[in-house]
């Protein structure tokens, strides 16, 4: 094989990267995702990645490309249902249409599988392919990926995984994806930034943490992520739950506490007992690497 470009496309950025099989990532770039807000951001997408292989001299030489987007994908890796921050792309066939574009096979994905793709290759988690294991990233909304036995659990219609968006008792709030009472209402780094909002307005939001860690508020909030990490973890009994993302990377950020109240709500005595966490290092290069390394297996399973 020779390698794949692999996009991670967010809210705010879009970074580009040439993966190969061994994961090695060369050319990386970032810019604004500006532009995928608009009507037109598949053709501008497809500028972007035809002026990147220019630019890097890969014409010929990329055998996919991978692009990773917060949303809802379908089963078959290509159609995206629903992503409020990135409307340009919303309910748009994006690996379909950059396939005929590009003349290359082009895969579409949650970005949150393709950072638990990163950090499964990265602390090879499961060399022989047999392990259950979860995905926690907690940044600005709550992403979930869910792997079993080599693969991404994708359901049948492909959008497994949406922890975020499983319902909380009594709460009336409308979520942003349309649906009321969303643990993602409770359960982000935007509710965190609301926290801070109404109750500590002269702190910085990094500092949430170290200057209130311990008050009820706070420690509210950190209860509040136990109660969908726990129940996913009692359903699947994995061997390893990963938890990263920005709110979890902050400073000071009580992941001991948080560990623990998962444990106690969690089934007893197992899985509680028997659990395994990994805490990951994330750079901006994660996704972009994950992505590609995630159409590298999925081009062997094709074979």
């Amino acid at each position: 094989m020779g390698q794949v470009i692999g996009i991670d496309i967010g809210g705010t950025n879009l970074r580009l990267g040439c993966v190969s099989a061994d994961g090695q990532l060369e050319h990386f770039e970032r810019k604004s995702s500006a532009p995928m807000l608009k009507e037109g951001a598949v053709d501008v997408l497809r500028g972007e990645i035809g002026d990147y292989m220019e630019r890097h001299f890969l014409n010929g030489c990329i055998d996919a490309v991978s692009v990773g987007v917060p949303s809802a994908v379908s089963k078959d890796k290509s159609f995206v249902y629903s992503t409020p921050n990135l409307k340009g792309l919303e309910n748009i066939d994006l690996g379909h249409l950059l396939e005929e574009k590009l003349g290359i096979r082009v895969f579409v994905d949650r970005d949150v599988n393709y950072l638990l793709c990163h950090d499964i290759k990265k602390y090879n988690l499961d060399p022989e392919r047999d392990k259950t294991i979860l995905g926690m990233y907690l940044g600005t909304g709550f992403g979930n990926a869910i792997y079993v036995n080599g693969r991404f659990h994708a359901g049948k219609n492909g959008v497994a995984g949406e922890l975020g968006h499983i319902p909380f008792f009594h709460l009336k709030e409308t979520c942003p994806c349309g649906n009321v009472g969303c643990v993602e209402l409770r359960c982000s780094g935007a509710h965190l930034q609301r926290i801070r909002n109404q109750y500590y307005p002269d702190t910085e939001i990094g500092d949430i943490f170290t200057k209130h860690g311990d008050e009820p508020a706070i420690l509210e909030f950190v209860e509040g992520l136990a109660y969908p990490i726990s129940t996913e973890v009692t359903i699947l009994d994995p061997d390893y739950v990963v938890m990263g993302g920005g709110v979890m990377i902050m400073k000071d950020f009580p992941m001991e506490y948080l560990i623990e109240q998962v444990k106690k709500r969690t089934r007893h005595p197992y899985p509680s007992e028997n659990l395994e966490f990994i805490f990951p290092e994330h750079t901006q290069t994660s996704g972009v690497a994950g992505g590609g390394l995630a159409a590298f297996d999925a081009m062997k399973r094709r074979r």
